[in-house]
C-alpha cells in the first residue's frame, strides 16, 4: 500500500460511503417499523438485516485497512500514523464494529425495530466523532495556508504604502521641479534687470551724445578715434546680443526633465510665462539693434525711439517673469506633505513591528522547548528588512520636507520605493515558493486518487466483463449479489471522485479539468445504477471503459505537470508568479477536452447501435446531448479566459 496523507481521505471516503448507506438503511428501518406492525409475519425486516451486514463487512474492509496504513505511515508519516492510532483506538472504546453485529440481530428480530433505529442513531453519532478525527486538517497544510494568508496580507499593506509613497514622491518631485523652475525664474529676472540697467545706461549715452551735438566729433581723450556715436553704437549692439541670448534662454525656461514633469500644470504655465518673456526678449533685441544701426550712421536722435522700445520690452519681460515666479511660489509647499509623510512613516514602522512579532512568534512555535537557539534573534518575514530601511528612509524624507528640501525629500523617497518594491518582491517570491508547494502537493494527492480509482475500476471492468458472459439470463443469486457490490463499489469511486472535484474547486485555477472529472462521477453514477439494474450490456461497459480511458488521461496529465515541474527546478527554481499559474497548463486541458468530445462521439454510436436492446434509448441520448452541451460550454470558456488580457 502507497504511503501517503492521501489514503487517510481515502480511509474517510470508505467511512463517508459507510455512513450514507446506512442512513438509507436507517430510513428503510424507521419505514419498516410503521409496516411491521401489520406484517411482521411477512418477513420485510431481512432485506433491512442484508443491507446491515454489508455495512458491517465494509467497516471491517476499512478497519482492516487502517490497520495496514497506521503500519505503513509508522516511518515515513508518523504524525498520520499517530492519528490512525487515535481512530483505531477511539473505534474500539466505542465499540463500533461490535455494535454492527448487534444491529443485525436486532434488524432480524421484527419486534426490535424501534430498538434498532436507536441504536443506529447513536451508531451514527458516535462514528461522527471517529470522522472528526480523520479530517482534522494536517498541521503542515495549515502552517502553510497561515503563511500563505500572512504573507498576502503583508503583500497588501506594502502594495498600499508603495502606492502612497509613489504619489508623495511625485508630488516631492514637483515641488523640487517647481523649485527649480523658480530659481531659473529668479536668475531670469536678474538678467533682465541688469540687460535693463544697461539699456538705461545706454539710452542716457545717447541722450547726452544727441544734446551735444558731437556724434561726428572726437573728443581728445579719444584713444580710438572713435566718435561718442560709434562706441554706444558698439555697446547697443552688444546688448543686442546679450538680449537675443536671453530670448534663447527663456524659451528653454522649465524644461521638463522627464516625461512625468510635463504634466504638472503649474510648470507648464510656468514655461508659458517664459515664452511669452522670451518673445519681448527678442522684440527688445531687435529694437537695440535697430538703434544700434542710427548710432551707427551718426543719428543719435534716430536711436531714442527704439532704444524706449527696447526698456519697455525689457519691462515687459521682467513683469511676466515676477509673475509667474510669485505663482509658482504659492503653489510651491513642500512643507505641507512633512506630515502625511510622517504618518506614512509610522505605518510602515507598525507594520515592520508586526512583522518582527509575527517572525519571533513563529520562531518561538517552532522551536523545541529548551532549545538553545530560542534565545537568537529569529529570522525575518520575507521583506521585513526591507519595510524597516525604507521607514528609515521615510524619516528622513519627512524631515527634508518640513524644512522645505524637496529636492532632498525626492531622493530619500526614491531610496524608500526601491526599499519597497524590493521587500513586494520578496513576498512575491516567498508566496510563489508556498504555493508551488501547495500546487505540488495538490498534484501529489490527486495523482494518488487517480492511481486507486483506476486500479478499483479496472476491477469493477472485469468483474461486469465476466458477468456479461455469463448473461443475465443466467445470473443466480450470488451473481446478483456480486452486482450489488460492484454497484456499491462504483459509488463509493463516484464519491471518490466528486472528492477530487472539491479539491479542484478549491484550487480554481483550472476549467475542463474539474468539469471532466464532474462527468467522471455521473459516468459513474451512472454505471452504479445500470449494476444495481443488473445491466451488464455493451453500453455500461463501454461506460466502464470510458471511465477507465478518463482517469488514464486525467493521471498522465498530472504527472506530466509533475515532469515539467521538476524540470523547472532543475533548471534553477521557480520564476516569479509562478505560483498564480493554474495547476494544468491549457494545452492539458485542450486534450482533456478533446478526449471528452470523443467518448461523446463513441457513446453515441453504440446508443445508435444497441438502440434495440437498450430499455431506455432516449434517456440515455439526453444524457450524451448534456454531455455534448457541456463541452461546447467548456470550449466557450477556455475561449473566453484566453482572450482576457
Amino acid at each position: 500500500m502507497k504511503c501517503s496523507k492521501t489514503n487517510l481521505t481515502i480511509c474517510l471516503l470508505a467511512v463517508l460511503s459507510s455512513m450514507s448507506f446506512f442512513d438509507a438503511a436507517a430510513q428503510q428501518t424507521d419505514d419498516g417499523a410503521t409496516a411491521a406492525q401489520t406484517k411482521k409475519a411477512q418477513g420485510e425486516v431481512r432485506p433491512l438485516a442484508s443491507k446491515e451486514e454489508m455495512i458491517r463487512d465494509r467497516f471491517q474492509r476499512f478497519e482492516d485497512r487502517v490497520y495496514r496504513l497506521r503500519d505503513s505511515l509508522q516511518t515515513g508519516e508518523p504524525d498520520n500514523a499517530l492519528r490512525l492510532e487515535r481512530v483505531l483506538q477511539r473505534a474500539g472504546e466505542m465499540g463500533i464494529a461490535e455494535r454492527l453485529e448487534d444491529l443485525v440481530k436486532l434488524l432480524s428480530d421484527p419486534s426490535a425495530l424501534t430498538q434498532a433505529g436507536d441504536a443506529q442513531a447513536k451508531w451514527l453519532s458516535d462514528i461522527d466523532r471517529i470522522l472528526a478525527i480523520l479530517m482534522e486538517r494536517d498541521s503542515e497544510n495549515e502552517e502553510r495556508q497561515a503563511e500563505i494568508e500572512r504573507l498576502e496580507k503583508y503583500q497588501e499593506k506594502v502594495g498600499k504604502i508603495l502606492e502612497q509613497q509613489k504619489a508623495l514622491r511625485d508630488q516631492s518631485a514637483q515641488d523640487a521641479m517647481r523649485k527649480r523652475m523658480s530659481e531659473q525664474l529668479g536668475d531670469a529676472i536678474k538678467r533682465v534687470e541688469a540687460l535693463l540697467q544697461r539699456q538705461e545706461g545706454v539710452s542716457e549715452d545717447t541722450n547726452q551724445a544727441g544734446k551735444a551735438g558731437s556724434s561726428g566729433e572726437k573728443k581728445p581723450s579719444d584713444a580710438d578715434d572713435a566718435t561718442p556715436a560709434e562706441r554706444l553704437a558698439k555697446q547697443q549692439e552688444a546688448l543686442s546680443r546679450d538680449t537675443q541670448q536671453l530670448a534663447e534662454d527663456l524659451k528653454q525656461l522649465g524644461t521638463p526633465e522627464t516625461p512625468q514633469d510635463a504634466s504638472d500644470p503649474a510648470q507648464t504655465e510656468a514655461q508659458s510665462a517664459g515664452q511669452a518673456a522670451a518673445e519681448s526678449a527678442k522684440s527688445a533685441s531687435g529694437a537695440m539693434s535697430e538703434a544700434s544701426k542710427s548710432l551707427e550712421q551718426g543719428q543719435p536722435s534716430s536711436a531714442n525711439q527704439p532704444q524706449e522700445k527696447a526698456e519697455e520690452s525689457l519691462r515687459e519681460a521682467k513683469e511676466k517673469l515676477e509673475e509667474a515666479k510669485q505663482k509658482l511660489d504659492q503653489q510651491t509647499k513642500p512643507e505641507a506633505n512633512a506630515e502625511p509623510q510622517q504618518q506614512l512613516a509610522e505605518e510602515t514602522e507598525s507594520l515592520a513591528d508586526e512583522m518582527q512579532q509575527d517572525a519571533a512568534s513563529k520562531a518561538e512555535g517552532q522551536s523545541p522547548p529548551g532549545d538553545p537557539s530560542g534565545g537568537q534573534p529569529s529570522p525575518p518575514s520575507p521583506g521585513q528588512q526591507g519595510v524597516e530601511q525604507a521607514e528609515s528612509e521615510m524619516q528622513d524624507a519627512s524631515k527634508s520636507l518640513g524644512k522645505s528640501e524637496a529636492k532632498k525629500a525626492k531622493e530619500s523617497q526614491d531610496r524608500a520605493i526601491e526599499q519597497l518594491e524590493e521587500a513586494k518582491k520578496e513576498l512575491e517570491d516567498a508566496l510563489s515558493q508556498l504555493r508551488k508547494e501547495e500546487k505540488e502537493e495538490t498534484l501529489r494527492d490527486l495523482e494518488s486518487r487517480f492511481r486507486e480509482m483506476l486500479s478499483a475500476q479496472r476491477a469493477i471492468n472485469e468483474a461486469t466483463l465476466r458477468l456479461h458472459q455469463t448473461g443475465r439470463e443466467n445470473f443466480t443469486r450470488p451473481d446478483k449479489l456480486k452486482l450489488a457490490d460492484l454497484s456499491a463499489q462504483q459509488r463509493e469511486l463516484s464519491q471518490d471522485a466528486a472528492t477530487c472535484l472539491h479539491i479542484l474547486d478549491e484550487d480554481g485555477t483550472t476549467i475542463a479539468f474539474p468539469r471532466i472529472i464532474e462527468q467522471l462521477s455521473e459516468d459513474m453514477d451512472t454505471v452504479a445504477d445500470r449494476l444495481a439494474d443488473l445491466r451488464v450490456d455493451t453500453l455500461t461497459q463501454t461506460i466502464e471503459r470510458e471511465i477507465v480511458d478518463t482517469l488514464e488521461q486525467l493521471l498522465s496529465a498530472v504527472q506530466q505537470m509533475q515532469q515539467e515541474n521538476e524540470q523547472q527546478e532543475g533548471g534553477g527554481g521557480s520564476k516569479p508568479g509562478e505560483g498564480d499559474e493554474p495547476l494544468l497548463p491549457p494545452s492539458a486541458e485542450f486534450k482533456l477536452l478533446r478526449a471528452s468530445q470523443l467518448r461523446v462521439n463513441q457513446r453515441t454510436d453504440v446508443i445508435e447501435n444497441e438502440r434495440a436492446e437498450e430499455p431506455e434509448p432516449v434517456e440515455a441520448l439526453k444524457k450524451v446531448a448534456k454531455r455534448q452541451t457541456d463541452c461546447a460550454a467548456i470550449a466557450q470558456e477556455m475561449r473566453d479566459r484566453k482572450q482576457q488580457p
